[in-house]
């Protein structure tokens, strides 16, 4: 059975309210919408393989769940990094505080680990992502790959790269 557009449209008039319903159980109210379309897409995709009714509901409902997931996982990396940076940026502030060493090597950190943060955030987006949950969450490469839906190999390149362009940034920040 192959979808037809009119077959599609009525399998989303019919399902999009249940799954919108079922969406919003699992993440945040601005996101279902999205979520939920995206789901469609899939369908769409994939037309050509689906038998029976049936088949397509719970694709669907499938497609909805995991996207939530990986939405949830999302947040949680999102939010275990401005943890650690916030627990990172205390512990520096209470180990260089100026009444513990000299102003003079207080200043030199601070502005060191102010051209660090500003290097990584020179980074392209999934390269700093990559490198972020390598290095500041301590994530091994096949979890990352599985966070961000790439390969090992993508999240190899990503987190080499990055390392290469932090340390010329660094090293040209050194000399200057």
């Amino acid at each position: 059975m192959n979808i037809t557009e009119d077959d599609f449209r009525l399998i989303f008039r019919e399902l999009y309210s249940p799954l919108a319903y079922y969406a919003s159980h699992l993440v945040d109210e601005d996101e279902v919408k999205d979520l939920v379309q995206e789901a469609f897409v899939e369908l769409w995709k994939y037309r050509e393989s689906m038998t029976d009714r049936e088949h397509m509901k719970a694709f669907l409902y499938r497609a909805v769940y995991s996207r939530a997931i990986n939405i949830m996982k999302h947040k949680a990396v999102v939010k275990d990094y401005q943890d650690a940076r916030t627990q990172i940026e205390a512990s520096r502030m209470d180990f260089f505080h100026p009444e513990h060493n000299d102003v003079i090597r207080y200043m030199e950190s601070r502005e060191l680990h102010q051209q660090i943060h500003t290097a990584i955030d020179e980074l392209p987006d999934k390269r700093r992502q990559a490198f972020v949950m390598s290095y500041v969450h301590g994530m091994k490469n096949k979890e990352i790959a599985d966070v961000m839906e790439v390969s090992v190999r993508t999240v190899d390149v990503h987190v080499y790269k990055a390392l290469c362009y932090l340390r010329d940034r660094l090293a040209f920040l050194k000399k200057k």
